[in-house]
């Protein structure tokens, strides 16, 4: 009788640990957004769409289980604001969160002056028009700004113990009339600027980058789409899935960046991912484990 409920116990104990642990490993959240048409028809057609499903299936197999998609039309800048706000409300202490954008990127005025060259980065919704106009004066553009204000909102639910892993396969700049209307690989972002007139602020701090940021391309570079359709970093993740797990955060980029290298791969232009922010305290492969 002594011998079965010493077993009991540490059955019991057992448990207790691994239901411990489960609440401190917190939940692994994520939020996928892929535009690959706009409603302003003057953008060059990508696939950002396309990368959508194999993410999905990519973050399912690695226990996430709370996944939002924003597609195509769906991918507004109000859809996206609103899904990283609902994300921000159901995120918890320790929550792990993955936020995916594939399509678009450009460079806008910068109108508060916290950057040095003039110009915010900015994710391009569904609903952004190419140049300034009536329709649209930079309102329907998601800037860094915006992006790292709802982003901060989600650091402070999953707090000190949660981590938030961003990647950006878009880029800001990249001369997209180089290439004929129907090439086969699309780049994600266009060579002219989104000038807003008026008065611009000065000298405007930059808040802390309190995530990790994995993006396709360095600020001077193209990020040009591999002949999938896929964006080259989204194509190299779910690729390269299998052999993530564990690695450092130097180990991952030089593994992705030499993937993205291949023959195969590289296309006509010279591309690099890049990593940046809380590189020392969150492990990219993480998602993977």
């Amino acid at each position: 009788m002594q011998i079965y409920m010493k077993k009991l116990v540490a059955i019991l104990f057992t448990i207790l640990l691994v239901s411990v642990s489960a609440g401190l490993a917190g939940n692994r959240r994520a939020l996928v957004i892929g535009v690959g048409c706009q409603k302003d028809s003057s953008w060059p057609e990508i696939h950002g769409d396309k990368d959508v499903p194999p993410v999905v299936e990519m973050l399912s197999s690695n226990g996430f289980t709370d996944i939002r998609t924003l597609v195509n039309a769906s991918a507004t800048k109000t859809g996206i604001v609103n899904a990283f706000r609902q994300l921000a409300a159901d995120c918890a202490a320790g929550d792990l969160v993955y936020i995916h954008f594939s399509g678009h990127g450009q460079w806008m005025t910068d109108m508060n002056g916290d950057e040095p060259d003039g110009w915010d980065e900015s994710w391009i919704p569904y609903d952004a028009c190419r140049r300034y106009c009536e329709e649209d004066r930079g309102e329907r553009h998601l800037c860094d700004d915006e992006t790292a204000e709802l982003l901060h909102a989600i650091r402070r639910k999953v707090g000190k113990s949660g981590n938030i892993i961003v990647v950006v396969d878009a880029c800001h700049s990249g001369d997209s009339t180089r290439e004929p209307k129907n090439r086969k690989n699309g780049f994600r972002g266009v060579y002219e600027k989104f000038i807003i007139p008026g008065k611009r602020g000065r000298g405007a701090s930059r808040p802390e980058e309190q995530w990790l940021t994995m993006s396709a391309c360095k600020d001077y570079q193209m990020n040009q789409e591999h002949s999938s359709g896929h964006g080259k970093l989204t194509y190299a993740l779910i690729s390269l899935r299998n052999s993530l797990a564990g690695l450092s955060n130097a180990d991952v980029l030089a593994m992705i960046d030499g993937f993205m290298q291949r023959e195969d791969v590289r296309g006509r232009y010279p591309q690099s991912p890049v990593m940046t922010g809380y590189v020392e305290q969150c492990r990219f492969s993480m998602i993977f484990e």
